[in-house]
């Protein structure tokens, strides 16, 4: 998945991870490697999660900041 907020927002993994274990509804092994850069991050989630996933939280804030997440391609 892209999410549209990296190091230069204050985002960090944990804040990833936190964020989709809350209000996405996956667990722990849902989530594979989380790759945070300066404006944007990937994170791996199993495939059969995904659309679920995308439909929890496509209105939802990760520190109080609405981002753009979708399917990587």
């Amino acid at each position: 998945m892209f999410i549209a907020a990296g190091k230069k927002d204050k985002v960090n993994k944990i804040d990833i991870v936190g964020f989709l274990s809350n209000k996405g509804d996956l667990k722990r092994e849902d989530i594979g490697l989380i790759e945070v850069k300066d404006f944007f991050s990937f994170v791996a989630v199993k495939k059969i999660k995904v659309s679920h996933t995308l439909q929890l939280i496509k209105d939802q804030k990760i520190k109080n900041k609405k981002v753009k997440i979708a399917v990587a391609k």
